[in-house]
């Protein structure tokens, strides 16, 4: 595997580590990890693997080191009214009910279907989810479309670039420097709970760190990237032929979060921390709707500013993505054949939702 400039011998083990991982890990997890985590199974790898040297600085400064102050009290503020607010989301979510099995959607002309399917990232591996409805519409797909590329060399290149100009303080900030002390000790008690000692995220930006905890929280839980839907998917469509295609880049995806000003990227943070105390009753619950086709319950607990954390979040998570895909979705109409999108569950549920976007614009999308 090619190596990257500028990394240290710890470095390159850990891009080892991420080139040898499954293509997938993304999606949305207290839900502060939502679609985050596309790609990011592969960052718990990073935790400790600091790049020792970076040559190539971000084509734009991030404003994560912009050095402005952060309004602690504000953000404790915002973190008692939160709990109120997502236990209620959470109840409303609970009482609601699906079809019993993940929804489908299909988008048709004369000569084109694009049938949509919402993923989860990480799954138990036990769960049965494929419906002979889901399964007719992989065996049926002429090309299969992803949120990214993360599998291929040129993909891999760029996420580790991404990764270590962008997910790492190269001023010599510390990530607790960013915090009040409360904050710092109710980190250092996520952190110990999912078995992450500080020092190794001290060098990483919020939104990193939120990842990084995310992710490992998912995978002690018994959460597991090969048994996610991507994952399923792909193996299919790769035995069966099929073409692949991709709404964003990696960049594109996480450079909203890269992006955030610091106080956004610590409300994220503190957001996961807050949430790291579910365990996985919400993460169960999760996959509970989604496995029931509760489209309802998902847009409560998945495109919901409140359970991601702040607006500015929900907005480059979400919104703004499925903003981006729409018009490239609408475009695909004028390719005949049979299409299978399958992209992270959130952002086919709730107000914001690329179906509700393609409906009202006009288009007429089959199913719930």
């Amino acid at each position: 595997m090619p190596g990257i400039d500028g990394l240290g011998r710890r470095s390159l083990w850990c891009l080892q580590q991420l080139h040898d991982l499954p293509r997938k890990a993304p999606l949305t997890m207290k839900l502060p990890f939502a679609d985050t985590l596309l790609a990011s199974c592969a960052l718990i790898f990073l935790v400790g693997c600091q790049p020792s040297n970076i040559d190539e600085a971000p084509a734009e400064a991030s404003p994560a080191v912009a050095g402005e102050a952060c309004d602690a009290a504000r953000r404790a503020e915002m973190r008692t009214v939160r709990p109120g607010l997502e236990a209620a989301a959470l109840e409303a979510a609970r009482a609601s009910r699906g079809d019993g099995a993940p929804a489908l959607w299909t988008l048709r002309d004369d000569d084109t279907t694009i049938n949509f399917l919402g993923t989860v990232h990480l799954l138990r591996p036990e769960l049965e989810w494929q419906t002979p409805e889901i399964e007719a519409a992989i065996a049926g797909a002429d090309t299969v479309v992803f949120e990214a590329d993360t599998t291929s060399p040129e993909a891999q290149r760029e996420l580790m670039k991404f990764y270590t100009t962008q997910g790492f303080f190269t001023d010599g900030t510390q990530l607790t420097s960013l915090l009040s002390d409360a904050e710092t000790a109710e980190l250092e008690g996520a952190l110990e709970s999912v078995g992450l000692p500080i020092e190794a995220l001290l060098p990483h930006r919020p939104w990193m760190a939120a990842v990084n905890i995310s992710v490992k929280q998912m995978l002690d839980e018994g959460f597991d990237p090969e048994a996610g839907v991507e994952q399923v998917i792909e193996r299919a469509a790769v035995a069966q032929g099929a073409d692949f295609a991709y709404l964003e880049t990696v960049q594109q995806q996480l450079g909203g979060l890269a992006g955030l000003s610091h106080c956004e990227q610590v409300d994220f943070l503190m957001a996961t921390v807050d949430g790291i105390g579910e365990g996985a009753g919400a993460l169960d619950l999760l996959v509970d709707e989604w496995a029931d086709g509760d489209v309802t319950g998902l847009g409560l607990m998945m495109a919901n500013p409140e359970m991601l954390g702040s607006q500015p979040i929900y907005d480059v998570m979400m919104t703004d993505r499925n903003e981006r895909w729409v018009p490239q979705i609408t475009a695909m109409l004028d390719q005949p054949g049979t299409i299978l999108i399958a992209v992270g569950a959130g952002h086919l549920a709730g107000e914001d939702s690329v179906i509700k976007m393609l409906r009202d614009e006009g288009y007429t999308v089959e199913g719930p």
